[in-house]
């Protein structure tokens, strides 16, 4: 159902650059003035998604420097909180950054807009903290232990995201967009007990890349 929804929901977010796309005279790039800073909706709804066992928020912003480039940065935060009656409770909580930069790929416009459609980069890492406490050992294993916990412990990771992406001006200086992104760890967290189940603003843990969807709605603020 999620997937189903995700589809109908950038569908709808594409439409307005589909439209634009359709226009048969082309007009020079019209430089972006400002700072366009967003948030994602969808970090938003993680509570909702998984029944409150996620909480999230991430914001971004991104300014016209050359071209057909934009630098962009990003910044957000990640708490996942796991309790069951009967195996563990496992808390994590972490921030999250990345910086890089975006090519438009478009190479005419509607005029006056700024509308882009855009490749680009990343470099992201994260500092975040992990425990488990109650974790129930079936007796069959260790018949002495049957309630182990692992103590706070804080981690970084480093990863490289490419990515592809729309930003589309649905009113005035007001934007929304989505973007594709595939992850791959450079530096892997490191923790004597357990690998993290997630690491924030990159997904799970356990995985060498990852891949990643997001719903931005912005605004250009000029300056």
């Amino acid at each position: 159902m999620q997937r189903i929804s995700g589809f109908i929901i950038s569908i709808l977010l594409l439409l307005p650059v589909w439209c634009s796309a359709q226009d048969t005279i082309r007009y020079p790039i019209n430089e972006m003035k400002g700072i366009r800073v967003g948030v994602d909706i969808s970090k938003l709804l993680l509570p909702v998604m998984y029944s409150g066992k996620r909480m999230g928020f991430e914001a971004t912003a991104d300014m016209h420097v050359k071209g057909n480039y934009f630098a962009v940065t990003e910044a957000g935060w990640l708490r996942v909180k796991l309790i069951t009656d009967t195996a563990f409770h496992y808390r994590q909580n972490g921030f999250y950054g990345k910086a890089g930069i975006d090519y438009n790929l478009l190479k005419s416009r509607r005029p006056y807009s700024n509308d882009i459609v855009y490749a680009g980069v990343r470099y992201g890492f994260s500092v975040f903290n992990q425990q488990a406490e109650n974790i129930t050992v079936p007796g069959h294993f260790w018949a002495d232990a049957t309630n182990l916990a692992i103590p706070k412990t804080t981690m970084t990771a480093h990863w490289i995201e490419m990515l592809l992406g729309v930003k589309a001006e649905v009113l005035n200086n007001l934007y929304v967009g989505l973007t594709f992104r595939f992850k791959f760890k450079i530096i892997s967290p490191k923790d004597k007990y357990s690998t993290p189940y997630m690491i924030p603003g990159y997904g799970n843990g356990a995985d060498g890349y990852a891949l990643g969807l997001n719903y931005y709605v912005s605004y250009n603020i000029h300056f």
